[in-house]
Protein backbone atom coordinates (compact mmCIF):
# COMPACT_ATOMS: atom_id res chain seq x y z
CA UNK A 1 0.00 0.00 0.00
CA UNK A 2 1.09 3.39 -0.55
CA UNK A 3 -0.28 6.27 1.34
CA UNK A 4 2.04 8.54 1.32
CA UNK A 5 0.80 12.09 0.76
CA UNK A 6 2.52 15.43 1.24
CA UNK A 7 0.81 17.70 3.98
CA UNK A 8 0.02 20.12 1.30
CA UNK A 9 -1.85 17.24 -0.88
CA UNK A 10 -3.88 16.15 2.17
CA UNK A 11 -5.37 19.71 2.77
CA UNK A 12 -5.87 20.23 -0.87
CA UNK A 13 -8.42 17.15 -0.37
CA UNK A 14 -10.52 18.90 2.68
CA UNK A 15 -10.68 21.91 0.85
CA UNK A 16 -11.92 20.54 -2.02
CA UNK A 17 -14.05 17.83 -1.23
CA UNK A 18 -15.31 16.87 -4.44
CA UNK A 19 -11.87 15.22 -4.20
CA UNK A 20 -12.37 12.15 -2.16
CA UNK A 21 -15.33 9.53 -3.14
CA UNK A 22 -18.35 10.04 -0.90
CA UNK A 23 -21.88 9.41 -1.63
CA UNK A 24 -24.19 12.09 -1.90
CA UNK A 25 -27.10 12.87 0.46
CA UNK A 26 -29.89 12.36 -0.24
CA UNK A 27 -33.16 14.61 0.10
CA UNK A 28 -35.20 13.40 3.64
CA UNK A 29 -37.92 14.88 5.57
CA UNK A 30 -36.59 12.74 7.94
CA UNK A 31 -33.64 14.35 10.16
CA UNK A 32 -33.36 10.96 12.45
CA UNK A 33 -33.15 8.75 10.08
CA UNK A 34 -29.70 6.41 10.32
CA UNK A 35 -29.28 5.88 6.60
CA UNK A 36 -29.32 9.82 5.76
CA UNK A 37 -27.13 10.28 9.04
CA UNK A 38 -24.94 7.15 7.87
CA UNK A 39 -24.13 8.96 4.48
CA UNK A 40 -24.13 12.61 5.61
CA UNK A 41 -21.30 10.91 7.58
CA UNK A 42 -19.66 9.65 5.03
CA UNK A 43 -19.56 12.80 3.18
CA UNK A 44 -17.69 14.72 5.45
CA UNK A 45 -18.09 18.58 6.89
CA UNK A 46 -19.29 20.99 4.66
CA UNK A 47 -20.28 24.48 4.06
CA UNK A 48 -24.10 24.97 4.41
CA UNK A 49 -24.77 22.02 6.93
CA UNK A 50 -26.50 22.37 10.07
CA UNK A 51 -24.98 19.88 13.18
CA UNK A 52 -25.32 19.21 16.98
CA UNK A 53 -22.33 20.12 18.28
CA UNK A 54 -21.53 18.96 22.10
CA UNK A 55 -19.04 18.33 24.49
CA UNK A 56 -21.21 15.90 26.65
CA UNK A 57 -21.80 18.78 28.92
CA UNK A 58 -23.12 21.71 26.24
CA UNK A 59 -25.22 21.11 23.39
CA UNK A 60 -25.64 23.37 20.48
CA UNK A 61 -26.61 24.04 16.76
CA UNK A 62 -23.75 25.44 14.60
CA UNK A 63 -23.91 26.19 10.86
CA UNK A 64 -21.00 25.06 8.84
CA UNK A 65 -19.19 28.42 7.43
CA UNK A 66 -16.26 26.56 5.92
CA UNK A 67 -13.63 23.55 7.12
CA UNK A 68 -10.01 25.79 7.72
CA UNK A 69 -7.57 25.39 5.17
CA UNK A 70 -5.02 24.97 6.59
CA UNK A 71 -5.79 22.33 8.86
CA UNK A 72 -9.50 20.74 8.34
CA UNK A 73 -9.47 19.17 11.73
CA UNK A 74 -11.33 22.00 12.63
CA UNK A 75 -14.30 24.13 11.05
CA UNK A 76 -15.39 27.80 11.24
CA UNK A 77 -18.96 27.84 12.54
CA UNK A 78 -21.98 30.25 12.75
CA UNK A 79 -24.09 28.96 16.40
CA UNK A 80 -27.87 29.38 16.18
CA UNK A 81 -30.53 28.35 18.57
CA UNK A 82 -34.15 27.43 18.37
CA UNK A 83 -34.64 29.06 21.61
CA UNK A 84 -36.28 32.70 19.70
CA UNK A 85 -36.27 34.27 23.42
CA UNK A 86 -32.54 34.51 22.92
CA UNK A 87 -32.74 36.93 20.04
CA UNK A 88 -30.68 39.87 19.86
CA UNK A 89 -30.33 43.34 17.94
CA UNK A 90 -27.03 41.65 16.64
CA UNK A 91 -28.88 38.20 15.58
CA UNK A 92 -30.70 37.17 12.27
CA UNK A 93 -34.36 34.84 13.04
CA UNK A 94 -34.76 32.18 10.33
CA UNK A 95 -38.30 32.03 9.72
CA UNK A 96 -38.11 29.90 7.23
CA UNK A 97 -35.89 28.32 5.49
CA UNK A 98 -33.89 26.24 8.32
CA UNK A 99 -32.93 22.07 8.00
CA UNK A 100 -35.26 21.66 11.40
CA UNK A 101 -38.36 22.99 9.74
CA UNK A 102 -38.76 25.63 12.82
CA UNK A 103 -37.13 29.41 13.17
CA UNK A 104 -33.85 29.76 14.24
CA UNK A 105 -31.84 32.57 15.71
CA UNK A 106 -28.18 33.43 14.14
CA UNK A 107 -25.22 34.79 15.36
CA UNK A 108 -23.23 35.93 12.54
CA UNK A 109 -21.12 38.26 14.65
CA UNK A 110 -20.24 35.97 17.23
CA UNK A 111 -18.11 32.97 14.26
CA UNK A 112 -16.12 30.57 16.12
CA UNK A 113 -13.28 27.60 15.27
CA UNK A 114 -14.19 24.35 16.68
CA UNK A 115 -12.50 21.18 16.27
CA UNK A 116 -15.20 19.19 14.28
CA UNK A 117 -14.27 16.34 16.79
CA UNK A 118 -17.35 17.98 18.82
CA UNK A 119 -19.66 17.90 16.23
CA UNK A 120 -21.92 14.52 16.29
CA UNK A 121 -25.00 14.62 14.10
CA UNK A 122 -25.42 16.39 10.89
CA UNK A 123 -29.15 17.57 10.41
CA UNK A 124 -28.76 17.97 6.88
CA UNK A 125 -27.79 21.71 5.18
CA UNK A 126 -29.34 25.21 4.22
CA UNK A 127 -30.25 26.61 0.99
CA UNK A 128 -26.82 27.88 -0.59
CA UNK A 129 -28.48 31.38 -0.68
CA UNK A 130 -29.21 31.35 2.73
CA UNK A 131 -26.02 30.51 4.40
CA UNK A 132 -24.62 33.43 2.20
CA UNK A 133 -26.93 35.51 4.00
CA UNK A 134 -26.42 34.46 7.28
CA UNK A 135 -22.74 34.58 6.65
CA UNK A 136 -22.87 38.53 5.41
CA UNK A 137 -25.49 38.98 8.03
CA UNK A 138 -27.99 40.53 5.11
CA UNK A 139 -31.36 38.44 5.06
CA UNK A 140 -31.65 40.18 1.49
CA UNK A 141 -29.51 37.67 0.31
CA UNK A 142 -31.39 34.96 1.30
CA UNK A 143 -33.22 31.75 -1.55
CA UNK A 144 -36.33 33.45 -2.50
CA UNK A 145 -38.34 30.62 -1.11
CA UNK A 146 -36.78 31.05 2.89
CA UNK A 147 -37.48 34.31 5.05
CA UNK A 148 -34.89 35.73 7.15
CA UNK A 149 -35.60 38.93 9.16
CA UNK A 150 -33.00 41.10 11.55
CA UNK A 151 -33.14 40.17 15.16
CA UNK A 152 -34.44 42.62 18.17
CA UNK A 153 -33.59 42.26 21.54
CA UNK A 154 -35.74 39.86 23.18
CA UNK A 155 -36.98 40.79 26.64
CA UNK A 156 -36.59 37.53 28.16
CA UNK A 157 -33.03 37.04 26.83
CA UNK A 158 -31.47 37.04 29.94
CA UNK A 159 -33.74 35.01 32.10
CA UNK A 160 -32.46 32.26 33.84
CA UNK A 161 -33.28 29.33 31.63
CA UNK A 162 -32.63 30.64 28.53
CA UNK A 163 -29.26 29.76 26.69
CA UNK A 164 -28.33 33.11 25.50
CA UNK A 165 -25.62 34.91 23.35
CA UNK A 166 -23.46 35.22 26.38
CA UNK A 167 -24.17 31.37 27.41
CA UNK A 168 -23.23 30.56 23.97
CA UNK A 169 -20.10 32.62 23.52
CA UNK A 170 -18.39 30.88 27.07
CA UNK A 171 -19.22 27.83 25.37
CA UNK A 172 -17.43 28.65 22.12
CA UNK A 173 -14.56 30.05 23.88
CA UNK A 174 -13.87 26.56 25.42
CA UNK A 175 -14.50 24.95 21.97
CA UNK A 176 -11.72 27.20 19.94
CA UNK A 177 -9.29 26.07 23.64
CA UNK A 178 -9.63 22.50 22.51
CA UNK A 179 -8.17 23.32 18.94
CA UNK A 180 -4.54 24.66 20.60
CA UNK A 181 -4.56 20.16 21.79
CA UNK A 182 -5.18 18.79 18.85
CA UNK A 183 -2.10 16.86 18.05
CA UNK A 184 0.77 18.46 15.55
CA UNK A 185 0.55 17.90 12.23
CA UNK A 186 3.53 16.85 10.41
CA UNK A 187 4.53 17.26 6.64
CA UNK A 188 6.39 13.87 6.81
CA UNK A 189 8.06 11.89 9.68
CA UNK A 190 10.90 13.21 11.11
CA UNK A 191 11.23 10.45 14.29
CA UNK A 192 13.99 11.24 16.39
CA UNK A 193 17.06 8.49 15.79
CA UNK A 194 18.18 6.03 18.62
CA UNK A 195 21.01 4.51 18.81
CA UNK A 196 21.13 0.95 18.32
CA UNK A 197 22.38 0.14 22.39
CA UNK A 198 19.03 2.26 23.01
CA UNK A 199 17.14 -0.03 20.38
CA UNK A 200 18.27 -3.34 22.27
CA UNK A 201 17.75 -2.15 25.82
CA UNK A 202 14.38 -0.75 25.19
CA UNK A 203 13.63 -4.49 23.47
CA UNK A 204 15.06 -6.42 25.95
CA UNK A 205 13.18 -4.43 28.84
CA UNK A 206 9.97 -5.62 26.91
CA UNK A 207 11.19 -9.14 26.91
CA UNK A 208 12.11 -9.14 30.94
CA UNK A 209 9.51 -6.18 32.15
CA UNK A 210 6.13 -7.46 30.26
CA UNK A 211 7.30 -10.77 29.49
CA UNK A 212 6.89 -9.99 25.70
CA UNK A 213 7.43 -12.94 23.13
CA UNK A 214 9.42 -12.26 19.67
CA UNK A 215 6.19 -11.55 17.60
CA UNK A 216 5.07 -8.92 20.29
CA UNK A 217 8.36 -7.32 20.64
CA UNK A 218 8.38 -7.06 16.58
CA UNK A 219 4.87 -5.47 16.62
CA UNK A 220 5.61 -2.88 18.82
CA UNK A 221 8.78 -2.19 16.64
CA UNK A 222 6.69 -1.31 14.69
CA UNK A 223 4.25 0.70 15.93
CA UNK A 224 1.91 -1.22 18.01
CA UNK A 225 0.69 1.00 21.29
CA UNK A 226 1.80 -0.34 24.71
CA UNK A 227 -1.57 -0.71 27.24
CA UNK A 228 -1.65 2.01 29.83
CA UNK A 229 -0.78 -0.83 32.65
CA UNK A 230 2.20 -2.19 30.63
CA UNK A 231 3.42 1.44 29.85
CA UNK A 232 3.12 2.14 33.39
CA UNK A 233 5.68 -1.15 33.85
CA UNK A 234 7.57 0.63 31.70
CA UNK A 235 8.00 4.28 32.69
CA UNK A 236 8.94 2.43 36.35
CA UNK A 237 11.90 0.25 34.88
CA UNK A 238 13.30 3.60 32.93
CA UNK A 239 11.60 3.34 30.15
CA UNK A 240 8.94 6.16 29.75
CA UNK A 241 9.14 6.46 26.29
CA UNK A 242 9.40 4.04 23.13
CA UNK A 243 12.48 4.53 20.61
CA UNK A 244 9.97 2.75 18.42
CA UNK A 245 7.74 5.44 18.19
CA UNK A 246 7.22 7.12 15.21
CA UNK A 247 5.07 10.61 14.53
CA UNK A 248 1.35 9.95 13.23
CA UNK A 249 1.07 10.87 9.46
CA UNK A 250 -1.22 14.37 9.25
CA UNK A 251 -3.43 11.95 7.14
CA UNK A 252 -4.14 9.94 9.63
CA UNK A 253 -4.75 12.33 12.16
CA UNK A 254 -6.96 14.17 10.37
CA UNK A 255 -9.07 11.24 9.00
CA UNK A 256 -9.68 10.08 12.58
CA UNK A 257 -10.74 13.66 13.38
CA UNK A 258 -13.63 13.54 11.76
CA UNK A 259 -16.96 12.57 12.99
CA UNK A 260 -17.63 9.55 11.88
CA UNK A 261 -15.05 8.34 13.86
CA UNK A 262 -16.74 9.68 16.72
CA UNK A 263 -18.22 6.50 18.21
CA UNK A 264 -14.86 4.51 18.55
CA UNK A 265 -12.77 7.64 19.60
CA UNK A 266 -15.72 7.67 22.91
CA UNK A 267 -14.80 4.14 23.53
CA UNK A 268 -11.10 4.45 23.56
CA UNK A 269 -11.85 7.83 25.70
CA UNK A 270 -13.60 5.78 27.83
CA UNK A 271 -10.90 2.68 28.50
CA UNK A 272 -8.05 5.25 28.50
CA UNK A 273 -8.32 8.49 30.09
CA UNK A 274 -5.21 9.88 29.47
CA UNK A 275 -4.49 9.76 25.79
CA UNK A 276 -6.29 11.18 23.11
CA UNK A 277 -8.84 8.83 21.59
CA UNK A 278 -8.60 10.16 17.96
CA UNK A 279 -4.35 10.15 18.05
CA UNK A 280 -5.20 6.40 19.41
CA UNK A 281 -7.33 5.59 16.37
CA UNK A 282 -4.88 7.02 14.30
CA UNK A 283 -1.62 5.32 15.33
CA UNK A 284 -3.35 2.09 15.51
CA UNK A 285 -4.75 2.04 12.21
CA UNK A 286 -0.74 3.45 10.57
CA UNK A 287 0.92 1.30 12.52
CA UNK A 288 -0.90 -1.68 13.31
CA UNK A 289 -3.45 -1.97 9.95
CA UNK A 290 -2.02 0.04 7.08
CA UNK A 291 -0.18 -3.15 5.85
CA UNK A 292 -3.43 -5.18 5.42
CA UNK A 293 -5.44 -2.49 3.47
CA UNK A 294 -5.35 -2.33 -0.24
CA UNK A 295 -5.33 1.00 -2.38
CA UNK A 296 -3.55 4.05 -1.71
CA UNK A 297 -3.79 7.84 -0.44
CA UNK A 298 -6.63 8.57 1.17
CA UNK A 299 -9.12 5.37 0.35
CA UNK A 300 -6.25 3.24 1.89
CA UNK A 301 -6.16 5.95 4.86
CA UNK A 302 -9.90 5.43 5.43
CA UNK A 303 -9.38 1.50 4.59
CA UNK A 304 -6.92 0.93 7.47
CA UNK A 305 -9.13 3.73 10.36
CA UNK A 306 -12.27 1.21 9.20
CA UNK A 307 -10.03 -2.04 9.97
CA UNK A 308 -9.18 -0.27 13.22
CA UNK A 309 -12.83 0.84 14.53
CA UNK A 310 -14.10 -2.82 13.61
CA UNK A 311 -11.78 -4.44 15.79
CA UNK A 312 -11.80 -1.99 18.67
CA UNK A 313 -15.97 -2.35 18.99
CA UNK A 314 -15.25 -5.85 18.54
CA UNK A 315 -12.65 -5.37 22.00
CA UNK A 316 -15.35 -3.38 23.59
CA UNK A 317 -18.66 -5.88 22.75
CA UNK A 318 -16.62 -8.91 24.05
CA UNK A 319 -15.77 -7.15 27.30
CA UNK A 320 -19.38 -5.77 27.37
CA UNK A 321 -20.46 -9.52 26.89
CA UNK A 322 -18.25 -10.85 29.15
CA UNK A 323 -19.12 -8.39 32.26
CA UNK A 324 -23.24 -9.41 31.16
CA UNK A 325 -22.59 -13.01 31.27
CA UNK A 326 -22.72 -14.94 34.81
CA UNK A 327 -20.08 -17.09 35.63
CA UNK A 328 -20.74 -20.81 35.75
CA UNK A 329 -20.72 -22.65 38.82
Amino acid sequence: MNDTLTLSEILALYRDPDNIDHELVEPSDDLFSPERIARQLQDGVKKGQLWIATDEEHDMYVLIAGVDADDPRMAQIIPLSTDLRAETDDSLVIEQGSPLGEPMVAWPHIPAYIPVRVLIRPLKEFKPATVDAILADDPSLADPHDRLRRGVDSPKKDDMFVENREYTIAVLLQWRALCDKLPKLHDDDQSPRHSKEELEAYSNALKTVLHMLPGQRLAVSRGMALSPEQQRLMTEAGFPQSPYESHVSSGYLIEAEQPRWREVADILAAANATADPRESLARKAQFELAARVNGHGISAIRGALHKAADEIEAAANQEAHQVTTPAAH
